[in-house]
């Protein structure tokens, strides 16, 4: 955690502002703020999330290259049981059938069991207990502070064309992607940093994006999109791979995945918005 420091020159002069002009400023109520990660600014790419149609037929979407011009700031850790207890005592976020329990490993380990309206309710709460904008990431967004821990999904052969030939073979790539993979819940850390510094990334927690599951059919061109329709009531979860997870879920495993293989738990993780 680090503290939100203001010099006392600038706090004097917006209480005298203040008093002027009649605002009533008060102070942020946390100033003890988690550590964040700045993904500097630069070239990246990015593998669009939901289905793609090429001529009816279902294809891989396509490889975007993209140069960010801001640099991007993230928690460096999941938000954790003890931080997501505080807004439900404070009356903001619904409890979780995870508690903080009272151990201290117990309030280190990732907050799971909480659906996408949790995890937004909790940014509005945080973002007016810090006085600053914070916000769950989108996919893209999610994919660039990833870096190398984003899994890309292999291209499945033109040739299989079949709709489920090709359900069947993404669904074996997750399975793989995930064998060997330790499922029980762990602390904060466990999984190690990625190239950014980022903790946990792809480990065995999924974290919520605010990217809604979208169909997109595509141009003569096979690249740009000519139709997109949105539907936001599942969201994009990342991790060791897309899950499509619908908002209402708080456990994927015992159903609500909207596609493809259930995550092991969803948690999530906030952009700062400066």
């Amino acid at each position: 955690m680090r503290s939100l420091t203001v010099p006392l020159s600038a706090l004097v002069l917006t209480a005298s502002v203040a008093a002027i002009i009649g605002w009533n400023i008060s102070a942020p109520a946390i100033t003890d703020l988690p550590e964040t990660v700045v993904v500097k600014p630069g070239p990246y790419t990015y593998r669009p999330a939901g289905n793609y149609r090429y001529y009816g037929k279902l294809v891989e979407a396509p490889l975007e290259q993209h140069d960010a011009e801001t640099p991007l700031e993230i928690m460096k850790f999941q938000v954790s049981r003890a931080e997501y207890a505080a807004c439900v005592t404070d009356g903001a976020c619904k409890a979780s059938e995870v508690s903080q329990g009272g151990s201290p490993k117990s309030a280190e380990m990732p907050q799971t069991e909480v659906n996408w309206y949790d995890a937004t309710a909790y940014a509005a709460w945080f973002s007016r207990q810090t006085g600053l904008d914070w916000r769950l990431p989108d996919d893209r967004e999610w994919q660039r502070a990833a870096a190398e821990r984003f899994v890309e999904e292999a291209i499945v052969e033109e040739a299989k064309d079949d709709p489920a030939q090709r359900w069947l073979e993404a669904y074996a790539r997750n399975v793989a992607a995930r064998e060997g993979a330790d499922t029980e819940l762990q602390p904060r850390g466990a999984f190690g940093e990625n190239s950014h510094g980022l903790s946990d990334l792809a480990g065995n927690v999924w974290e919520w994006t605010n990217t809604c599951v979208a169909n997109t059919d595509l141009t003569a061109d096979g690249v740009k999109p000519l139709v997109q329709q949105e539907y936001c009531g599942a969201h994009i979860a990342e991790g060791k791979h897309r899950a499509i997870v619908i908002d209402l879920v708080r456990n994927p495993k015992v159903g609500g995945c909207a596609a493809g293989l259930p995550a092991d738990y969803v948690g999530f993780r906030l952009v700062l918005v400066r």
